[in-house]
């Protein structure tokens, strides 16, 4: 007879058996979603993640079979949000731990816009597989929406050169380097701050998400300067076990934005051009992204003139706590 699953919190120690789960999930659902332990130690490190109380693994001997986390920001305007996600083993599919585990995320997160801000109303959001009808539909048993829909997309780079281009005004793309470091992070907050589920980005986090992680490749990230005034940024990352899965090195393009003063300039496209060169250069083998379908600044059609095709799509669900 087998034992009953044991639920507890999930520990940095735990990062290899998440990527196991995190392998086993990609191969049967096809999510072109590749993690190393490495990568996930690093996640589990989340400054705003208090592990002990905002995840918990359910646990067959030492096969991790589920998980599910729940990371609520310090900080909120006019919407307290909480970002939410979890997976089952396909294999333990079909036993009722999926409904479990979404139920545990709906409490805890509801626990947080309690404790932090119970003044302002509050969400829980996450990200779902289009093609994953069944999880869709457990999270839509659970009282969550779809909203928004969101593309993955890739570029081969193995063609002609791209060609460089430039902005209007007189602004100059030069390199990322750490001395714009907050000066970009505060360009990132002001560029995205009318864009649907932005928050403003804390230090903390800026560094933990982007250029503190191992990840983060400044040599294929850009600044759009005026003067000395950032107007726009690209930032990149390479993930090595995306390479050691696929056999190609992909450059991911994390973030990219113009602060609003500048847009109509060519800020956008210079940039992407920049980026898409050097990569070519350092033997990157495409490009990938994800974008907003409704991105108000026109990104998705940007993308698909330079090239970018739609791999997988991603809709995101919305629960009013």
């Amino acid at each position: 007879m087998n034992a009953t699953p044991a639920w507890r919190p999930l520990v940095l120690d735990d990062a290899p058996a998440l990527a196991d789960l995190f392998a086993a999930v990609e191969a049967a659902d096809g999510t072109d979603e590749h993690y190393d332990a490495d990568d996930l130690t690093e996640e589990l490190g989340d400054p705003h993640l208090e592990l002990t109380r905002d995840s918990v693994g359910v646990w067959s001997g030492g096969e991790l079979l589920g998980y599910a986390k729940a990371t609520a920001l310090p900080h909120a305007t006019d919407l307290h949000r909480v970002y939410v996600e979890g997976a089952v083993r396909p294999d333990a599919r079909g036993r009722g731990m999926g409904t479990d585990l979404v139920n545990w995320l709906v409490t805890r997160a509801t626990q947080q816009h309690r404790e932090r801000f119970p003044d302002l109303p509050s969400e829980a959001h996450i990200q779902l597989h289009a093609p994953n009808t069944a999880q869709r539909d457990l999270y839509r048993q659970a009282g969550f929406e779809e909203r928004r829909w969101f593309f993955d997309m890739r570029r081969p780079l193995d063609g002609d050169p791209v060609p460089a281009t430039t902005p209007a005004g007189g602004l100059r793309v030069v390199p990322f380097t750490a001395a714009y470091d907050d000066a970009t992070r505060l360009a990132h907050n002001e560029a995205f701050l009318d864009h649907w589920g932005h928050i403003p980005t804390t230090p903390d986090r800026w560094r933990h998400q982007s250029t503190g992680a191992r990840s983060f490749r400044p040599d294929a990230s850009f600044l759009a300067l005026d003067g000395n005034e950032v107007a726009g940024y690209l930032m990149s990352h390479e993930y090595d076990s995306e390479t050691a899965m696929s056999g190609i090195r992909e450059c991911w393009i994390d973030r990219l934005g113009t602060r609003p003063a500048w847009r109509g300039t060519g800020v956008a496209t210079a940039l992407l051009t920049a980026c898409l060169r050097a990569v070519q250069e350092q033997g990157c083998g495409r490009a990938g992204l994800n974008v907003d379908s409704a991105n108000a600044t026109g990104a998705l059609g940007l993308y698909e003139r330079w090239g970018f095709r739609t791999r997988h799509t991603w809709i995101g669900y919305v629960r009013p706590l």
